[in-house]
């Protein structure tokens, strides 16, 4: 195991026209030795495909983090330097791209979700938060594109065939929340994992924000279970979305959300001002085209229809919106 380690260590001061260094590690990332291949390359950030299954992202140092990346220090060009279908090997170390690039991990700090089980206590400042983050969303809402969000404060009626199924779903996943009918409930999420195009599904990220704010809420025995079973059945319907969706739904059955998406979930829980949510807010709906406004409707979803013993669903008024986290 030495000499395989020193190895490794020659081969990454040796083989490296580009050497880049890791400010900070998610807690999924793998430190065990796997290959693989870039799936995708962006200007700040690329995918790798690992053998056996799984994804390690590479972002650059201003991209929110999420449980399977690595996060350079420095902001590079990454499709200046990576290509899709490059090998890659993941080590302890490192992570070796083709024959010209390394990043280092050795000085990396570990970045972990801040979510944790019923963090929505009952007081009234995660009350006031919540029914704040409803209205800042629905200031927000118009510029964005997603069907998902205009279907859950509602601002719009469905006008394509991917809202009109959202909009007859949304009702029914409810329905089955709030009773606890884990089995419906599951059988109605199915329908929307991989539902949309892209890296992503919408359906997928939406499915992720409430599990969020399932998360939040769950305090009670009956709560935690539901939440269980959703955990489990949501990992095992993730095979029906791409490989890069299948690991952001894997971290989120871990409870391992994406650094926007906790902020806005701990500015809730924390009872944060209005500009303090409408900043980590507008942070989550800059992700992606709609990925981080689609989160957010799976967050608010969950929260106001699917929160047990809420008074008022969002679908109420704008200024009347409650929530309970009972």
């Amino acid at each position: 195991m030495l000499m395989h380690m020193t190895l490794m260590h020659d081969a990454l001061r040796s083989v490296a026209r580009y050497q880049f260094t890791a400010g900070t590690i998610g807690s999924r990332v793998p430190r065990i030795e796997r290959c693989g291949r870039v799936g995708a390359v962006f200007k700040r950030a690329c995918m790798v495909l690992l053998d056996g299954g799984g994804v390690v992202a590479l972002l650059g140092p201003d991209v929110g983090h999420v449980a399977h990346a690595v996060r350079l220090v420095v902001d590079e060009p990454i499709d200046c330097r990576i290509r899709i279908g490059t090998p890659v090997r993941i080590w302890r170390g490192g992570i070796v791209f083709g024959a010209d690039v390394v990043v280092t991990l050795s000085s990396a700090r570990i970045w972990t979700s801040a979510v944790r089980l019923g963090m929505c206590a009952s007081n009234s400042g995660a009350f006031n938060a919540m029914a704040l983050t409803r209205n800042v969303l629905l200031d927000l809402a118009p510029q964005s594109s997603s069907e998902f969000l205009a279907a859950v404060l509602p601002i719009a009626p469905p006008v394509t065939v991917l809202g009109v199924r959202v909009s007859v779903a949304l009702p029914r996943l409810a329905v089955a929340a709030r009773g606890h009918d884990a089995n419906r409930a599951l059988l109605l999420v199915h329908g929307l994992i991989g539902l949309g195009p892209g890296l992503t599904p919408a359906g997928d990220d939406f499915v992720i924000g409430w599990l969020a704010g399932l998360t939040l809420l769950a305090q009670s025995p009956a709560q935690q279970e539901f939440l269980a079973a959703m955990r489990t059945g949501v990992e095992a319907l993730s095979h029906a979305t791409t490989p890069v969706s299948r690991q952001h739904l894997a971290d989120a059955c871990a409870l391992m959300f994406s650094e926007r998406l906790s902020e806005v979930c701990v500015a809730i829980a924390s009872g944060a001002s209005r500009p303090a949510l409408q900043s980590s807010l507008a942070a989550q709906l800059a992700v992606g085209a709609t990925s981080g406004a689609d989160a957010a409707a799976g967050l608010i979803f969950a929260l106001f229809d699917c929160g047990w013993g809420s008074s008022v669903s969002s679908h109420g008024s704008q200024d009347s919106g409650r929530a309970s986290c009972p």
